[in-house]
């Protein structure tokens, strides 16, 4: 493939993404322009956060190595970000807490 083509379909292949991610970013002001109060989308907007996180926490916690360390990092990591949310109700702060806190336990111990 010559150099031309290869920083053709490069550009294109940018232009794609960069679409997509654009449209599925701004299709659902549109969509829901005048849908502003329907009960499904309250009710989504109250459970999404909380089942996005869920699913975030399994997922982290998938590959784990139970047998090794029996996951007292990754549990403490979680037990410090739950705890810091808590007492704070900062998501960013307690996020980074246990990021933070995984990551010390990991090189200290």
């Amino acid at each position: 493939m010559s150099e031309d083509l290869t920083a053709v379909y490069i550009f294109w292949a940018i232009f794609a993404a960069s679409f997509g991610t654009a449209l599925t970013r701004f299709l659902p002001f549109f969509a829901f322009k005048n849908a502003t109060n329907q009960p499904l989308l309250r009710y989504l907007q109250e459970t999404m956060p909380l089942l996005i996180m869920t699913l975030l926490v399994f997922f982290s916690l998938k590959d784990t190595a139970w047998s090794e360390t029996y996951g007292l990092y990754e549990i403490g990591g979680i037990a410090c970000a739950t705890l810091c949310f808590m007492l704070t109700k900062n998501s960013v702060l307690s996020i980074f807490a246990g990021i933070i806190f995984y990551i010390f336990a990991l090189k200290i111990f």
